[in-house]
């Protein structure tokens, strides 16, 4: 009876089963091998990154097919998504924030050369979120509409101008989340000191300025030289 007792316990339910949660909650290190208090959310911030880097390189995936087929309003559907899921981890990011230089710098020993520079999911966007324009510009040819005319004739092309301002969305957050992350490093260890992966801290400034789609943000003086010839 005793048995059968513990053997029930040990069962797991179809949402812990589902969801792997006692394999998801063993990855992360058990208190005793923690070098600091903070090590866990150090830890579940990074974790977290990596699913949502997983979740947005399997969308941008999909809206690639998307556009291609001329399926436009649910390409832009998992824009947004994305897009929102960069608004999300900046608040994740934030999180960090919470940890004092002197407590990062401990943590920070225990993570050797690490970096996040050095993150799959990262480098996976990195990779990915370029192939994007040229789907979306052999659908511009495809729709034969110029970039600035999708935006001054947008009731013919809902749809495709919806995508465009999606990938302006997806770019515009992507980069307030290396700007936040820029910050958060100079607010950890200064701006003159070098990461964890040997990246000085200049250079890390210099990729506040790329850009997926900068063809997108130019767009917007061609639109304003057109409209003051109104």
């Amino acid at each position: 009876m005793a048995q059968a007792t513990h053997e029930a316990a040990k069962r797991l339910s179809e949402y812990e089963t589902y969801l792997r949660t006692e394999e998801l909650l063993s990855l992360q290190k058990s208190p005793e091998q923690m070098s600091h208090h903070d090590e866990l959310q150090f830890q579940v911030v990074h974790q977290t990154f990596e699913l949502w880097w997983k979740e947005i390189a399997h969308d941008l995936d999909a809206i690639r097919g998307l556009i291609r087929s001329g399926e436009y309003v649910e390409a832009a559907r998992l824009l947004r998504r994305a897009a929102q899921v960069k608004q999300l981890l900046l608040r994740v990011l934030a999180m960090l924030e919470t940890m004092t230089p002197w407590d990062y710098l401990t943590i920070r020993a225990g993570l050797g050369h690490g970096s996040g520079m050095d993150s799959p999911g990262f480098r996976a966007l990195l990779r990915l979120s370029p192939t994007l324009w040229a789907d979306f510009t052999q659908a511009l040819q495809r729709e034969d509409v110029s970039l600035a005319d999708l935006y001054i004739q947008r009731a013919r092309h809902v749809g495709l101008c919806a995508v465009a301002e999606g990938l302006l969305d997806y770019d515009e957050y992507f980069q307030l989340f290396r700007v936040q992350h820029y910050r958060l490093v100079e607010r950890m260890i200064g701006p003159d000191a070098v990461g964890t992966g040997g990246t000085p801290m200049a250079m890390l400034e210099r990729t506040l300025h790329d850009r997926f789609y900068p063809e997108l943000w130019e767009i917007r003086n061609t639109l304003v030289q057109r409209a003051s010839h109104l």
